[in-house]
């Protein structure tokens, strides 16, 4: 099954509810006939309720997108129903080491994928991000980096290369997910793999 940006169902909260929606080396080629998605989901809000991350947003369909999570946050992502929380943070870098601890020991699933920022925006690693949102029973989830600029950005790759959005509409799905300093990279990375696929057409970015 397809994912535009594969991230969404209904997110319940306590009183209320709301919409909710929603992941360097050489490009790996991967034809596919079906026919590209001009424009990315609308519905993304930069207020969601209750889960006050670093510049948080939350897709239609089911992820929370920002910053790293503060100790104190872990409870409110999982009050508001969250199932797995996924870290696009390296090693090298100062980050809360009690993470994975927190997250598990309230029953969430934690998944680490690290993104070393411009040279993490790969196709392997936009297939990675696929496959961890694509398992059965971890959505609604929390995806997150330092800030929100590469968790922003990998999902907007995820969604050229897995769900076969448009080039320019995959740019535009990781603006709004957050994306500021990494929009060259990131529509280099998509040049490269157009070049390697031609069954992708990116003469909107040239």
């Amino acid at each position: 099954m397809t994912r535009i940006t594969a991230m969404y169902r209904a997110l319940p909260l306590a009183c209320f509810s709301i919409a909710v929606g929603w992941v360097s080396t050489a490009p790996i080629a991967h034809a596919d006939p079906s026919p590209e998605k001009p424009t990315a989901p609308t519905q993304i809000s930069q207020t969601p309720p209750l889960v006050p991350i670093p510049n948080a947003r939350v897709s239609e369909e089911g992820l929370l997108v920002g910053g790293q999570p503060l100790p104190e946050h872990f409870r409110a992502i999982q009050e508001a129903g969250y199932r797995m929380v996924v870290s696009l943070r390296t090693a090298s870098e100062k980050r809360d080491e009690g993470e994975r601890a927190a997250v598990e020991r309230l029953g969430m699933k934690f998944v680490s994928l690290p993104v070393p920022g411009p040279s993490g925006l790969t196709e392997e690693n936009a297939r990675a991000l696929s496959k961890v949102l694509s398992e059965r029973d971890v959505l609604p989830a929390v995806v997150h980096c330092s800030v929100g600029e590469r968790a922003a950005a990998l999902l907007g790759l995820e969604a050229f290369v897995v769900d076969r959005l448009s080039a320019l509409g995959a740019i535009d799905l990781a603006k709004r997910l957050g994306m500021k300093k990494l929009e060259k990279p990131l529509r280099e990375r998509i040049l490269e793999i157009c070049d390697a696929d031609a069954s992708r057409n990116c003469e909107e970015l040239r």
